[in-house]
């Protein structure tokens, strides 16, 4: 496939950012997680990686080189914030990724969703060894509801839910202790790429962590691009459904969204 020179470009922009995010994750995180994102790296490098694209009446698009992305799984993550975990006793908790991301060239900078497909999949396994059920799950999700899948729910176009067997362990045999998991609510969230989705991971799951990265400014001018490209959109749109004056706001943004840069 010929992709033309203007959309090349635009995707090695992309492969760029992910470099220099992951040469971030390796100074200030470590893990594995650089190593992850390189092959999201490689596959906007890559002039013959054109992601698949599911239409709104349901239809593959194949082929067609407008549409840019990547799928990288099991990205990892050690939990720092267990002070309030239950049930109590664990000491050691990971958690795993899976994000895969379809987007349309032509709507990058528009007001509009810039996203076609976006799959983001937290599981979290935690261990317990003063307990004898040893391991517990954990995980949720945020989806992009496709136009092409009916119904009588409500479903935001994005929204976080919780898994209730996070691992796709053995339904018959997976112990759901004494909660109770049904498919909704589907919880209303903005969309997020894997720089976004990492900073929104990293900030909730390893704060002392995050409080270093966020005082290099490369991470913060990296975050503030993905922020405009990906929030702002999202965050006018819903606006737009009211009339307001902008100097009459008085409710300060960062107390809405602490990682707004």
């Amino acid at each position: 496939m010929n992709i033309p020179s203007k959309i090349l470009s635009f995707r090695k922009d992309k492969a760029s950012d992910l470099r220099q995010f992951g040469d971030l994750m390796d100074k200030y995180i470590g893990s594995n997680i650089s190593s992850k994102i390189s092959i999201a790296q490689t596959q906007l490098s890559n002039e013959n990686f054109i992601p698949d694209y599911v239409d709104s009446k349901g239809e593959i698009i194949k082929g067609n080189s407008n549409y840019w992305g990547y799928s990288v799984n099991d990205i990892e993550l050690s939990i720092e914030t267990l002070k309030h975990i239950k049930p109590k006793g664990f000491d050691n908790a990971t958690i795993y990724l899976d994000i895969n991301l379809v987007s349309d060239y032509r709507e990058w900078d528009k007001i509009n969703d810039p996203f076609c497909e976006l799959s983001f999949k937290v599981r979290i396994k935690g261990i317990n060894n003063d307990n004898k059920s040893g391991i517990h799950y954990f995980g949720f999700h945020l989806d992009r509801h496709h136009e092409s899948k009916e119904s009588n729910e409500i479903h935001p176009r994005y929204h976080f839910q919780y898994l209730q067997n996070p691992f796709e362990l053995d339904e018959n045999n997976f112990d759901f202790g004494s909660t109770l998991h049904i498919d909704t609510p589907r919880i209303m969230h903005y969309p997020m790429d894997l720089i976004l989705g990492l900073d929104f991971l990293i900030s909730n799951f390893m704060p002392s962590k995050y409080n270093n990265l966020i005082n290099d400014r490369l991470y913060v001018k990296l975050i503030e691009n993905y922020q405009l490209k990906i929030w702002k959109p999202y965050a006018h749109s819903l606006a737009n459904h009211w009339s307001f004056i902008s100097n009459q706001i008085q409710w300060k943004s960062k107390l809405l969204c602490p990682t707004l840069q």
